[in-house]
């Protein structure tokens, strides 16, 4: 009797180091992909760290973990360094990137370093301008000249974007422009501290310090005139959009639509990920649009439409090569444009 324990005892045993020895081979053969998100806490990182749930469910090959770093332009910089390999960047990042110009121009993205593709577009940040209600003097975008104009994050998109529309208008050097912290922006704006604010919805919901504002300020927002919207509209690297007022605000902001200047936020990965995991990742993305949703309020833009986001994205920008993989997808359902270009594997 005690044998026969012993024997039970040992094959359990070696049945268990088996099965462990299976389960570590098989996480082994999986394809680690670090992928760089914004602050922790942020948008961008809830929507990354539920997106990664939802593909390491579906994917067995593959498995994402979702890296908080300091914005976009620090994704990048990090994968650069091979501390990541994927990043979290905009349109106009990645261009600035390719193009060395802006937070690149002194400082290059490393020559010899994997460069992120156009891979995955997941919202909209789109920018607008607001004022106190009852300041008359500011009627249109032009009306900012002169003013001390809080626009915040300093070398990221958020504030490079609103920086090529007012250049383009020849109002940037006339402004005042300051950066605040995020806690402060309705004292200030109450307080006369600042004359006005340019700030964003994410996926056409309000990023929640502004969310403050719209709650703590009677505001109106400021579009631009006729004529400056055309001026605004030549600027390349951004798409210009519309907000309706009533489903963004908590107030009357004194307008029904409000004018945007659109930037395409998303992940994005290089050669360092192959065609068929790229194709398999996009794909899990692209299919499962309803169950992303779920992760952050600000997905439901995407969910309404995941293919037309990222046609319109990787249309903004067509000189960025686009993941082989995700080539692979768009070729199939017949929405690859031809000026595109193909990442190399």
């Amino acid at each position: 009797m005690k044998r026969n324990f012993l024997t039970f005892i040992l094959i359990s045993f070696v049945s268990l180091f088996m099965l462990a020895n299976h389960c570590f081979a098989q996480e082994a053969k999986r394809k680690i992909i670090r992928w760089g998100s914004s602050r922790a806490g942020s948008a961008g990182y809830v929507v990354l760290f539920g997106v990664a749930k939802i593909v390491n469910d579906r994917a067995p090959e593959l498995y994402i973990e979702a890296v908080p770093t300091g914005g976009s332009i620090a994704s990048q910089r990090m994968m650069g360094k091979g501390e990541l390999d994927g990043s979290y960047s905009g349109t106009w990042n990645l261009l600035d990137m390719y193009m060395n110009r802006g937070p690149y121009e002194k400082s290059p993205y490393p020559p010899q370093a994997i460069k992120p593709y156009q891979t995955w577009y997941t919202y909209q940040t789109q920018q607008f301008v607001a004022t106190k209600s009852d300041r008359a003097d500011i009627k249109s975008w032009r009306d900012l000249a002169g003013k001390k104009v809080c626009i915040p994050f300093p070398g990221t998109a958020v504030f490079e974007v609103p920086k090529a529309a007012f250049t383009a208008m020849g109002i940037w050097d006339k402004m005042k422009v300051v950066d605040l912290a995020l806690s402060g922006i309705p004292d200030a704006l109450n307080m006369g501290t600042i004359d006005a604010v340019v700030s964003y919805a994410n996926g056409g919901v309000l990023v929640p310090w502004m969310a403050e504002v719209d709650s703590r300020c009677k505001i109106k927002v400021v579009n631009p005139a006729p004529a400056d919207e055309e001026i605004v509209k030549k600027v390349s690297g951004y798409v210009i959009g519309l907000l309706d007022a009533q489903k963004v605000f908590s107030q009357d902001v004194g307008v029904a639509q409000v004018f945007t200047i659109c930037d395409y936020y998303g992940f994005h990965i290089g050669k360092n990920l192959s065609k068929e995991h790229g194709y398999k990742l996009f794909k899990i993305l692209i299919e499962n649009a309803q169950e992303i949703e779920k992760v952050h309020a600000m997905m439901k833009e995407y969910a309404r439409d995941p293919l037309g986001m990222q046609v319109k994205a990787i249309g903004s920008i067509p000189k960025i090569p686009v993941h082989p993989g995700v080539a692979k997808y768009l070729q199939e359902k017949g929405l690859w444009q031809k000026e595109w270009i193909v990442g190399a594997e």
